[in-house]
């Protein structure tokens, strides 16, 4: 029963995650990086960090903290979900499904400690440990036969990797919340995708069985 309900538990987070981060957004003073006097949150020059920023870029205290922690730690869990289910779209299982597990885990494990004053450093530690998951996956993914699904995790890292270069670099740093935002989209994407896999499977494992 645990297996068949736990790939809805990530499509259910992702829900729960939008809900509560945007009632942290409203309530977010304003502020950012490219306008610190703006008021109240902008989806185009806010990342989605600064809403669990103790103070805001514009020097204001931020009410909207407690809430967006909350919003990140479900976002965090829906994310170690996801990583312990992403082996199940494969027929086998084997060292590679087995090392995108546990360093899919751990990646997110360490990613729930975002919110604190670690930021920078978790960024780039979670960087690193979510290639070393993703490459085992990509290797167990070229021979899988869904390649709508294939493009989509090739989309989502190349961007992850945009990113990630413009945050060390600042090289377009400007455009980066906006770049951050739509990279979260095609993750979202990719979530859904794999959960609503994994739930046909096991539908239809269930058929047979019965």
């Amino acid at each position: 029963m645990i297996k068949y309900y736990l790939p809805f538990i990530p499509i259910i987070g992702m829900g729960a995650y939008l809900l509560v981060f945007s009632i942290a957004a409203i309530d977010y003073p304003g502020g950012s990086i490219n306008k610190t006097s703006a008021d109240g949150y902008s989806f185009f020059h806010n990342f989605l960090c600064d809403v669990m920023n103790p103070v805001t870029q514009g020097g204001k205290e931020n009410s909207a903290r407690g809430m967006a922690i909350i919003s990140h730690l479900i976002l965090s869990f829906t994310m170690i979900t996801f990583f312990y289910l992403l082996p199940e779209i494969f027929a086998h299982k084997n060292r590679n499904t087995n090392l995108v597990r546990v360093f899919g885990v751990i990646t997110m494990t360490v990613f729930i400690f975002m919110f604190t004053e670690y930021h920078d450093s978790i960024v780039t530690l979670t960087a690193i440990l979510g290639t070393v998951a993703l490459v085992p996956f990509f290797l167990e993914l070229r021979n899988y036969p869904n390649k709508g699904l294939k493009q989509l995790a090739y989309v989502c890292y190349a961007l992850s990797v945009i990113v990630f270069f413009i945050f060390e670099t600042k090289i377009g740093f400007y455009y980066l919340p906006f770049l951050q935002k739509i990279t979260f989209a095609f993750d979202a994407w990719w979530v859904i995708w794999v959960c609503c896999i994994v739930i046909r499977k096991n539908q239809s494992a269930k058929l047979v069985l019965n």
